[in-house]
């Protein structure tokens, strides 16, 4: 039985890959740490099959990078058969001397980190000494610590680099990085759909969002769903606006245009501009027909997107495969997203069915839509959800094992 090592869990990535790939027979375990709270194996199961036995906590950048224990980081690495890396975790494993067998890119790691100026100067080895705990580095900290250089050495030698197709602007961020090894579109898989499939056959997941959530539905003649981040007046970089003001407009029109509706906006209090949203709200008049819930973990979050009736992507730029839209088609909810199909015809025979929409008068005019043509919307659900498992499961899975197995 081939042992693989999982380095890295961005957004809790490499959970469910680690479960497909003991459910494939193979001796799997994932080495992570808990960047980001609500992105960890608690966040995504209902019932502990035992994930302490594979899944292992690791400090290796609690005391930044320079302290990095090398000797630790190979002691806990040594014998397995192949390695697949993601971010943070697979740089330090590169500083280590490892080489990963596939490093899948999550986004920031190409078009941000990877792409810094190298720095490794005596003063900015001193600065990487203070820490910011085991929280995710920060900006400076990849660049003082020199993290970003392992970064980009773990992506470029890695052997294989499995991204799914996306914008050209993406794309060319990552050719820009002169990798060494062999680049397919390939997805990855990040969610691991068994778990979740319990909601369709009417599992009630235990949370204390749940009773609000039900009474949410009860009220609701339709519900609109972005769980997203809300990101659309702070700027980061090109990549992170989701134009989030743009859904908000559209919606208030939908309401203005059909004062009667008992229609309902429900997002998260997630991103750098929850309190620019808030107040957009307030100025659009429309509060009464939003609900906004708290950050939570994907498997009570799961349960929203399960009782909502129309799910949304993100309208600044277009990509095909990411959280928000996998977790609608996993429950069988159509999307209405901006997407830009001429990026991916080539390389998909087929696309997922979405409404396709970026501003607010067009954004409106889905919902108008999908509200009036409740058997078309479901219909288009499901057969998003048959695109989701050949595409984003199946597929992607047969790739990987394919390497494994060379």
């Amino acid at each position: 039985m081939k042992r693989i090592a999982l380095v890295g869990n961005m957004n809790n990535n490499f959970y469910a890959l680690t479960r497909y790939l003991r459910d494939a027979g193979y001796d799997a375990h994932l080495h992570y740490r808990v960047g980001m709270e609500h992105f960890q194996p608690i966040s995504d199961f209902y019932s502990d099959d035992g994930y302490n036995e594979y899944c292992h906590k690791v400090d290796w950048l609690e005391r930044g990078f320079h302290n990095v224990n090398k000797e630790k980081v190979v002691q806990q690495l040594q014998g397995y058969d192949f390695y697949i890396g993601q971010g943070e975790e697979a740089a330090v494993a590169s500083y280590a001397g490892y080489i990963m067998d596939v490093y899948y890119p999550y986004g920031s790691d190409v078009y941000k980190y990877a792409h810094l100026p190298q720095e490794y100067k005596l003063k900015s080895k001193i600065a990487s000494l203070f820490s910011n705990g085991n929280s995710r580095p920060t900006y400076q900290q990849m660049k003082r610590g020199t993290m970003a250089k392992y970064l980009k050495r773990a992506i470029v030698n890695a052997k294989y680099i499995f991204a799914d197709a996306t914008n050209e602007e993406y794309k060319q961020q990552i050719e820009m990085l002169n990798y060494s090894g062999e680049f397919r579109n390939v997805g990855l898989p990040f969610l691991y759909v068994y778990e979740y499939e319990q909601l369709l056959n009417g599992f009630v997941p235990q949370s204390e969002h749940t009773a609000a959530i039900d009474q949410l539905r009860s009220a609701s003649d339709f519900i609109l769903l972005y769980h997203g981040r809300q990101e659309w007046k702070t700027y980061h970089n090109k990549f992170t606006c989701k134009n989030t003001d743009n859904l908000i407009r559209g919606f208030a029109k939908y309401v203005l245009d059909n004062p009667n509706a008992k229609a309902c906006l429900v997002m998260l209090e997630y991103g750098s501009d929850v309190e620019g949203s808030k107040a957009l709200i307030v100025e659009l008049n429309i509060e009464r027909n939003v609900k906004w819930f708290p950050k939570m973990y994907r498997k009570e979050l799961m349960y929203i997107v399960k009782n909502a009736d129309l799910c949304c992507g993100e309208f600044a730029h277009s990509f095909l495969i990411y959280g928000t839209v996998v977790e609608a088609m996993l429950m069988k909810k159509p999307i209405v997203t901006y997407r830009n199909d001429n990026y991916y015809s080539g390389i998909y025979s087929e696309l997922y069915p979405c409404f396709n929409a970026r501003e607010p008068g067009e954004i409106a005019n889905v919902i108008t839509f999908a509200t009036n043509n409740k058997n078309q919307r479901v219909q288009i659900g499901e057969e998003a959800n048959s695109w989701l498992k050949k595409y984003f499961i199946e597929y992607p899975l047969q790739q990987l094992l394919s390497v494994i197995e060379q």
